[in-house]
């Protein structure tokens, strides 16, 4: 069942801070915005998303979780797997 979305488009507000802070982005997030969407997206910032995400959330990601993330959608739906 897909959780409800934020009036942003996305269920998890605390993202769009994470965002700005890694990637410097202040754009608009849904749950399709993915590398192709925020210019500085790389595979180096993407280990400094996976950081910040395990940090924010106090979670531990596994590599296939680190590698599933490609959208902020699936950054939900890991976040949501976590229970947070």
């Amino acid at each position: 069942m897909e959780a409800p979305a934020h009036a942003n488009g996305i269920e998890y507000p605390q993202l769009a801070a994470i965002f700005e802070d890694v990637f410097q982005h202040t754009g608009a997030l849904t749950r399709s915005t993915s590398a192709d969407d925020v210019a500085r997206w790389d595979s180096l910032q993407h280990i400094a998303l996976v950081r910040s995400l395990e940090e924010a959330f106090g979670i531990q990601l596994s590599m296939d979780e680190m590698m599933e993330i490609r959208s902020v959608g699936d950054i939900e739906n890991v976040l949501r797997r976590h229970g947070a």
